[in-house]
């Protein structure tokens, strides 16, 4: 998900804190130190508590489609001139395991605790969709969320390519495991193919 970084008119600058809510990072503002969740879509601590970020639409892609639509793309480097290992994923074996390392409370048994899922939410109703589901489909999914028609776009490849609304709009959505999903979203339907 990806977020605006003016809140009720004012400029923020985000930081990650290093610290979970329901096993989901927190981000915080260096303005305030106010501590946001990506998942409840809010502030949930500091002075800013309560306050929402507008949502932004975006489009997650792979590497391969990016330089072949852009490129003259140029790379971050990783010489910052800080000791780190770059290539290292901090979280490699996580994503292997079938366990949740934080308790997140009850999580529904609808998928698997660390499904992948494309989760979207309009007019105060949650949907989530597989990824496993979506890539044995390539095309456009078409289905309802809220009561407002939506498109799923899914590439060749299987990746999610596009989510917009029938008039073509694109409209936010997330990637995220299926328990951190439902901790946030419990009324969330699935989809079924």
């Amino acid at each position: 998900m990806v977020y605006s970084r003016n809140v009720e008119g004012k400029l923020y600058t985000f930081g990650v804190s290093g610290r979970l809510y329901k096993s989901n990072v927190l981000l915080y503002d260096h303005q305030t130190e106010s501590l946001w969740s990506q998942l409840k879509e809010m502030a949930i601590a500091g002075p800013l508590a309560g306050k929402r970020p507008e949502k932004l639409a975006s489009d997650r892609t792979s590497w391969k489609a990016w330089k072949k639509e852009h490129p003259r793309t140029l790379i971050l480097s990783t010489d910052t001139g800080h000791v780190r290992d770059y290539m290292v994923d901090p979280y490699e074996g996580y994503y292997r395991t079938l366990g949740i390392w934080f308790p997140v409370g009850k999580v529904r048994t609808d998928l698997s605790p660390k499904e992948m899922v494309l989760g979207i939410e309009l007019s105060g109703k949650a949907k989530a969709y597989p990824i496993s589901l979506l890539r044995k489909n390539p095309g456009v999914l078409r289905d309802k969320v809220g009561g407002k028609g939506i498109e799923i776009e899914i590439s060749p490849d299987g990746e999610v390519a596009g989510v917009r609304d029938e008039q073509g709009q694109a409209i936010p959505s997330i990637f995220s495991y299926w328990f951190a999903w439902q901790a946030f979203h419990p009324e969330t339907s699935v989809y079924k193919d």
